[in-house]
């Protein structure tokens, strides 16, 4: 009896000196973990402003590849959430959702899931060095645990689980803003767009990467498209666009294309529709990739399923569907930073582009008679959601 007293009278010890230590240890825990980049702060800002990129970088992947993720509300900002489920005891369940931003500064996130305590919330905080070439990263967990003492004894663990995925985090999303054209968007206002099909006649072209050889091949393939569309009955419905195809280290390959005011033409008393060029399957013989190229009449489709006009002219119904649109006065020589501004912005919001058939970039001259120099271009990359 004395014994059994004794072990009861030990418990009792252990568990008011267990209350004891609860009572004295944290009432809210709190880690940070940082991350050195070279990305511009506004990229940065807009990929962690969004969760559409999330399932990329997140530091949950490290502990579960097979984690399942769901978006939902806005794409970006206040509202925007993730919510996961996952076998692996290590993860579980939970969500994250923006609360609250700063641009260029400051995104606070709540955090919903099995981690100890009440109102986690991470900070995710931006700090450009001095010299502008440099940013650092900050993600910062706060939790509660009231007093809770069972939540108070789980926080000793809060360099644990916790600080292990945010740490994957941070590397991961080093390493996707890394694969990112390194350039700021930021003074550039881009937006999304619905854009409907229109019946254009093109040319390709090529030329080499200087202002005045490309003016040259431009004029050129304008003069065989002006004298395709008054033989065909049709006018010009839109302003002159330029289609990238290649921008390459010393050439830049092109298409001039030129919206048309009808989807149907007729040539020689024969009528033909503008339609979706769909691209014919690759030859599979070597015989065929080998064979002479084939002569082209007026109503065959190109290698590019493009419908053929007379001559190099042909005619394509041209892209439908949501597109980046940005505008831009000044030389063309700076049209490729633009087209590389509307990458960045497509890669850190999470939005697809192909830049083949008709997902490649395009620009529409919209001010033919300005100035040299002083010229307005609407440049558009196709995308998708």
């Amino acid at each position: 009896m004395i014994r059994i007293v004794e072990v009861l009278l030990a418990l009792l010890i252990v568990f008011v000196l267990a209350v004891v230590v609860g009572l004295v240890l944290p009432s809210h825990g709190h880690i940070e973990r940082t991350v050195e980049v070279s990305s511009p702060v506004r990229q940065v800002f807009d990929s962690v402003d969004t969760f559409r990129r999330y399932p990329q970088w997140s530091g949950l992947r490290n502990f579960d590849p097979n984690v399942r993720m769901t978006l939902s509300g806005p794409e970006s900002g206040p509202g925007a959430k993730v919510s996961w489920t996952s076998t692996s005891p290590k993860i579980g369940d939970g969500s994250l959702e923006i609360t609250s931003t700063v641009p260029d500064d400051k995104v606070m996130i709540a955090v919903d899931n099995q981690w100890a305590g009440e109102n986690k919330v991470y900070t995710v905080s931006l700090h450009p060095s001095a010299n502008g070439k440099t940013l650092k990263i900050t993600v910062a967990y706060d939790v509660d645990y009231g007093w809770n003492l069972m939540s108070r004894y789980a926080g000793l663990y809060i360099n644990g689980d916790p600080a292990a995925v945010i740490q994957s985090s941070l590397n991961n999303l080093s390493a996707m803003l890394a694969g990112f054209p390194n350039v700021d968007y930021k003074e550039q206002q881009i937006d999304v767009v619905d854009v409907a099909a229109r019946p254009v006649f093109l040319v390709a072209t090529k030329a080499k990467r200087t202002l005045d050889d490309v003016a040259e091949a431009t004029d050129a393939a304008m003069k065989q498209i002006d004298a395709a569309m008054k033989k065909a009955g049709v006018t010009a419905a839109g302003p002159r666009m330029t289609i990238t195809t290649n921008w390459g280290d010393e050439d830049y390959a092109f298409s001039v294309a030129v919206p048309v005011s009808a989807p149907t033409f007729t040539l020689d008393k024969q009528e033909y529709t503008i339609e979706t060029p769909v691209r014919p399957a690759a030859a599979e013989s070597d015989e065929t990739e080998n064979a002479e190229p084939k002569v082209l009449h007026t109503g065959d489709k190109d290698e590019n399923g493009m419908l053929v006009v007379d001559g190099n002219v042909r005619a394509a119904l041209w892209y439908q569907g949501k597109a980046l649109v940005t505008e831009y006065t000044g030389s063309p020589a700076a049209l490729p930073v633009i087209r590389l501004n509307q990458k960045a912005y497509a890669e850190t919001h999470g939005y697809h582009y192909s830049e083949v058939g008709l997902g490649r970039y395009w620009d529409e001259l919209v001010s033919e008679d300005a100035a040299q120099g002083e010229e307005t271009y609407k440049v558009y990359l196709p995308i998708t959601q």
